[in-house]
């Protein structure tokens, strides 16, 4: 129906058609040939009445006269590109028209014949320019304050700008800092990274390497593969996935995620083995944190489930961490889904640790545990195993050790 509307109904013919048409009609119709006399004599006559009436100038220049004249030419033209460049540097080109149609003002580049709705940028930008002399650093212009703020480290230097104005805190944060990492559906592994935009990289790794303190690393909806040893982060940055739904945001992980010293956050990420079976079983964990590190996360997904280690481990005094909405799953036997232990310390909050073939949790050697409304069950081990004077601090009244098929609580006399 909507082609025989186009073909018998309504026809649509463009100029070029239209153009051909008449220039087709026009060739049939002409029978006689041009006389090509009597058309010269009309052009002589023509060019006479013009120049008795001064339509036409006709001027033969003598040689010497031409430098001059080229000169005049030459300046004249300098003289309106150099107005023409004024013009754009100061705005001078654009004005406002009103539309015909809409009633609505919008903005008309005398020059170029552009026309938009919003304001022209670089009268954004002279705005912005006059602010910054009257209010002085307060009103600092974004654009340069962004690029003064990218010769800064982001933590301690970055962090400490950000403290001075509402204006500076905007370009500490600004969006052009943040490292983005392409997923293996966008065929990141087969890019150019010598060719990729800036800020923008292949793998983890690659971000982890250019990463500077203080640094935020986004992912986006995808997989990820991370091969042995896997992750090492010595630095303080963030790790940001998907925060409402983890299993958008995926890590093939091929070793452990190691947390050396420094503060990390992560959040909305997913992390498990590679489904494809290798013939042996490896015991290495998801995330490992000693040495004084602290790693908070929130809405994480950690899963060994395909290696013979613990799923988590914070090790070491000081090493700590505030963990809200994860879940940890997958360890095989005679492993741990988390395990504490030398003096280490770790809040749990609304987290599930639940499906382990060994232990659910292993507070142990002085370490310390804390838990609101947490579920831990459905473990092949037991629920929760407190040894060697450590302790465990059940807040509130939501949390529910049940279902662990060794029994739900274990607990030595020292602890």
């Amino acid at each position: 129906y909507g082609l025989r509307f186009r073909e018998e109904i309504d026809p649509f013919y463009s100029a070029h058609f239209y153009a051909d048409q008449q220039r087709m009609q026009e060739a049939t119709t002409v029978t006689e040939e041009w006389n090509i006399e009597e058309i010269e004599q009309a052009k002589e006559s023509e060019e006479r009445r013009a120049l008795e009436e001064g339509d036409l100038l006709a001027t033969l220049p003598s040689p010497e006269i031409l430098p001059r004249q080229r000169h005049l030419y030459v300046r004249e033209k300098t003289r309106l590109r150099a107005d023409k460049k004024r013009r754009k540097l100061t705005g001078e080109n654009w004005g406002v028209r009103t539309d015909q149609l809409s009633g609505r003002p919008y903005w008309y580049n005398s020059d170029t014949g552009e026309a938009i709705w919003d304001k022209p940028a670089i009268l954004l930008d002279l705005e912005a320019h006059e602010r910054a002399l009257q209010n002085k650093w307060g009103a600092f212009p974004m654009k340069p304050l962004v690029h003064i703020m990218g010769f800064l480290i982001p933590f301690p230097e970055r962090m400490a700008c950000s403290a001075v104005c509402r204006q500076w805190k905007l370009a500490a944060t600004d969006v052009s800092f943040v490292r983005h990492v392409l997923p293996v559906e966008m065929g990141a592994l087969a890019m150019d990274q010598s060719k990729m935009e800036r800020s923008h990289f292949r793998t983890i790794a690659d971000a982890l390497a250019a990463a500077l303190p203080g640094d935020i690393i986004e992912l986006a909806d995808g997989h990820y593969w991370v091969k042995e040893p896997g992750l090492s982060i010595d630095i303080p940055l963030r790790i940001i996935g998907d925060e409402k739904d983890p299993t958008h945001v995926t890590i093939e992980l091929s070793g452990t995620v190691t947390l050396d010293g420094a503060n990390a956050w992560m959040e909305g990420v997913s992390i498990r083995r590679p489904r494809i079976a290798s013939g042996e079983m490896k015991s290495q964990e998801v995330l490992r944190t000693v040495n004084g590190g602290r790693f908070d996360m929130f809405n994480c997904v950690l899963d060994n489930d395909g290696c013979a280690g613990d799923v988590a481990v914070v090790s070491g005094a000081n090493s700590k961490g505030r963990w809200a909405q994860v879940e940890v799953c997958g360890c095989e036997k005679n492993s741990c889904g988390l395990k504490v232990e030398e003096g280490a310390s770790l809040g749990l909050k609304k987290c599930r640790i639940t499906h382990n073939h060994g232990t659910g949790v292993l507070v142990q050697r002085s370490a310390s545990l804390s838990l609101w409304q947490c579920h831990v069950n459905t473990n092949e081990g037991v629920g929760l195993c407190l040894e060697s004077n450590s302790k465990c601090t059940l807040e509130g009244a939501g949390n529910r050790i049940t279902g662990n098929r060794k029994g739900n609580k274990k607990i030595d006399d020292s602890s």
